[in-house]
């Protein structure tokens, strides 16, 4: 049977040279597109060893087999070697529109590597595909770049991804932005930009998406359609998304106990009912916005109404708002989702942002850090002037923002005098917004995690699963409530020509994540020592809250580490198997593996 190929641009930065490659055939079928077909890549190309920051560390932005095809299928995954840990797999995922318009253009995804002499923007329109001077953009915001390439270019139709200033300054946490308010945020995508001196990424397509069986598609997606609508009304999750978008589990999880407060000491913010979802939905929203193609609408544009941010236009959810608004003990709304939009104006990571914030604040209480060790930065919880004060000189690299600008692992080694017991994350990247003593599940994914804590890795197997599918298909990972996976693989049928049978569900999510955990091991990760929790989480009980007085004891966390390292094919140092990695097809990797194993 005849098969799509991929089309994939290959752009060499140092030497401005832009190509068109195809990808081998094997490599797609197994690895789908996306999360999946990145690992693959980032372990065939990206040489072992390498510095992140250098020319020759690598970034494969791709799309899947279902984007610009169905509703929702909207996403992009950007994968590489994380900066912010010097040693993992880094990807980061977003939505909107981007996605779309790249299969508009006729390509499937962009592989980005070495370094330009100046600071330059892709611009991709059609079979235009160029490199373009970026030394006018250079120091604007990632909202002022969208709309001055817009500008420039004539068009307003260009869907852009750009980096701000945090990522111009490599500062280790900074994201690449679109369509304000979206972003590939985690793990430091933005620093590696920033390290290629690459600016943004302009694309405009206007040619329909390549399918194997067009009629077979245009069925496929009408179905699947009539249900996401349906879901709209008649499953919980869907009726959440439509009504209030995420930001409405600040409050579910704060009463259930595990929402970050104070830099993860408590899991229970007293403040809830000023800020979380309802609050904002009655003070502040404005209309529904979707990612391409999703009747679900659970992005919620608002508008302050009042105080010192009245006016600004805002789009607050749960990752972009829970680090900075509980866990840093702010109780005033207007604060909280104006914090959120800064931090995307800039080009930074909000959920690490929030993190490191939180940490410095608690350094400050505990008298680590001085009034002069902060640059006369009274960092006192809830002090939203303090704050931006603070995040200004993380973006500019200034004093005390130059130390906080790497990552609370690095700051707090620097900082030292016991500040490091303070640092929350796992493998350099910081923790998200749950608190692991009010959640064990959470707990132990974030210390598992292949790019350091995530709670969208998935707290069981079967979750585990589903999400990095979405990831590789490029489709929103909240449909993988709403949508059986039989459907996916009738949709890859028609789309991609592909003989594809529900049985492989699970047998290719296995192998793209035994890939990656492989990848981290090749790159100097050793499980038993790196997939850990901060010595707080173990000893330090809550103290308010449905879950006060609970840790996660380090025997059961040991033990339930072990349990997954066993459901994964791991031994029982968290090294795949010999034998599992044969029948999982990743034959390539076990040289670098038998060094490893028992």
């Amino acid at each position: 049977m005849k098969q799509l190929s991929l089309r994939i641009l290959e752009i060499d930065l140092s030497e401005n040279i832009i190509e068109v490659i195809e990808l081998p055939h094997k490599w797609v079928r197994e690895y789908i597109g996306g999360r999946g077909l990145g690992t693959r890549l980032l372990w065939e190309r990206t040489k072992q060893g390498a510095n992140p920051l250098t020319p020759e560390a690598e970034m494969y932005i791709l799309t899947g087999p279902l984007t610009g095809v169905i509703p929702g299928g909207a996403h992009i995954c950007l994968t590489f070697k994380s900066p912010l840990t010097g040693n993992t797999i880094g990807f980061s995922v977003t939505g909107a529109q981007w996605g779309p318009e790249l299969k508009y253009a006729g390509y499937d995804g962009i592989i980005l590597k070495g370094k330009s002499p100046k600071p330059v923007y892709l611009m991709i329109k059609d079979d235009v595909v160029e490199l373009r001077d970026a030394g006018h953009l250079w120091g604007t915001t990632t909202w002022q770049t969208q709309q001055l390439i817009k500008e420039e270019l004539k068009d307003s139709q260009f869907k852009v991804l750009a980096i701000g200033p945090a990522g111009e300054n490599l500062v280790s946490f900074a994201s690449i932005g679109q369509e304000q308010f979206r972003a590939a945020a985690r793990c430091g995508s933005g620093t590696v930009w920033g390290s290629k001196g690459l600016k943004a990424v302009a694309v405009r397509g206007t040619n329909p998406v390549s399918t194997f069986d067009l009629p077979g598609v245009i069925k496929a997606r009408g179905e699947l359609e009539k249900l996401m609508l349906s879901n709209r009304t008649n499953h919980p999750r869907g009726y959440e998304l439509v009504r209030y978008g995420n930001s409405i589990s600040l409050t579910a999880h704060n009463d259930e106990g595990r929402l970050v407060n104070k830099n993860y000491r408590e899991g229970y913010f007293e403040g809830i009912s000023e800020v979380g979802g309802l609050k904002y939905d009655l003070r502040y929203f404005a209309k529904s916005r979707s990612c391409s193609g999703c009747p679900l609408g659970c992005m919620k544009l608002g508008i302050v109404r009042d105080g010192i941010f009245a006016g600004n236009v805002v789009c607050p959810d749960f990752d972009s708002t829970a680090n900075i608004g509980p866990g840093c003990n702010i109780s005033d709304l207007g604060s909280m989702v104006y914090l959120s939009r800064w931090a995307d104006e800039q080009g930074l990571d909000a959920t690490s942002l929030g993190n490191i914030t939180g940490f410095a604040m608690e350094c400050y209480e505990k008298g680590i850090l001085s009034l002069e060790d902060l640059d006369g930065i009274k960092l006192e919880w809830g002090n939203t002037t303090a704050i931006l004060e603070l995040w200004r000189k993380i973006v500019k690299r200034e004093g005390i923002g130059d130390i906080l600008a790497k990552g609370v692992k690095c700051a707090s080694q620097a900082i030292g005098k016991g500040s490091e017991k303070l640092a929350m994350h796992c493998k350099g990247v910081e923790f998200p917004g749950f608190v692991p003593q009010g959640g064990h599940k959470k707990g132990l994914q974030y210390a598992i995690s292949d790019r350091g804590p995530c709670h969208h890795y998935g707290s069981t197997i079967d979750e585990q699963n589903q999400r990095v599918w979405a990831d590789s298909l490029t489709v929103c990972s909240w449909q993988r409530r709403l949508v059986d996976p039989q459907i996916y693989m009738d949709l890859l049928q028609t789309t991609m020509g592909w003989d594809i049978e529900l049985s492989e569900w699970d047998i290719t999510a296995e192998r793209m994540l035994l890939l990656a955990r492989a990848y981290n091991i090749r790159e100097g990760i050793i499980p038993e020592k790196d997939d850990v929790l901060p010595e707080r989480v173990h000893t330090e009980p809550l103290t308010t809250g449905k879950k006060a007085g609970s840790v996660y004891p380090l025997e059961k966390f040991k033990a339930d580490r072990l349990r997954w390292y066993k459901e994964r094919g791991c031994d029982e140092t968290g090294v795949p198997k010999i034998e599992h990695l044969e029948e999982f097809g990743l034959d390539f990797t076990i040289p670098v593996i038998k060094k490893f194993t028992q």
